[in-house]
């Protein structure tokens, strides 16, 4: 069974930067276990950490205009964090079984000139070796990328 081994949030409402467990920078870290308890005091984003898993999740289903508005998000404007220009941004760490190799998803979401939110940049990698640099296998940056078909 696949498991998320990190995630990493940023400018996702109050979650400014946070990152849990390994990602693709952090491969030193330790990986989320099957069962992550998040605990803390009211208005420390515990909540948002969910939304922005559903926030994401409607972003691959509906599209990223769609999700902001999605269940009174109120739009791109309400959804970033205050006061911050930089894109939201998502990255997963997911491995499917403990013999592959970890596969890395990284979306970055951003506002066009009149306010649109749009996919700055998405991106699918996954090592293929046991050393060296991941292979991207979707990379698009501002609508314009490639998709690999294969190794």
């Amino acid at each position: 069974m696949g498991k998320i081994e990190g995630v990493s949030i940023k400018n996702f409402g109050p979650l400014k930067d946070i990152v849990m467990g390994k990602t693709h920078s952090k491969q030193e870290a330790v990986a989320l276990n099957n069962v992550t308890a998040i605990i803390g005091p009211s208005g420390n984003g515990k909540s948002t950490l969910a939304d922005a898993f559903g926030f994401l999740a409607d972003c691959l289903e509906l599209g990223v205009e769609a999700a902001c508005d999605e269940k009174n998000r109120g739009g791109f404007q309400q959804i970033r964090s205050q006061g911050v220009v930089e894109p939201i941004s998502f990255e997963l760490y997911y491995r499917e079984s403990s013999n592959t190799r970890p596969i890395t998803y990284e979306l970055m979401i951003d506002e066009d000139k009149t306010g649109r939110p749009y996919i700055k940049e998405e991106r699918l990698r996954q090592r293929v070796e046991k050393r060296g640099w991941p292979l991207s296998f979707l990379y698009l940056q501002n609508g314009k990328g490639y998709a690999r078909e294969s190794i």
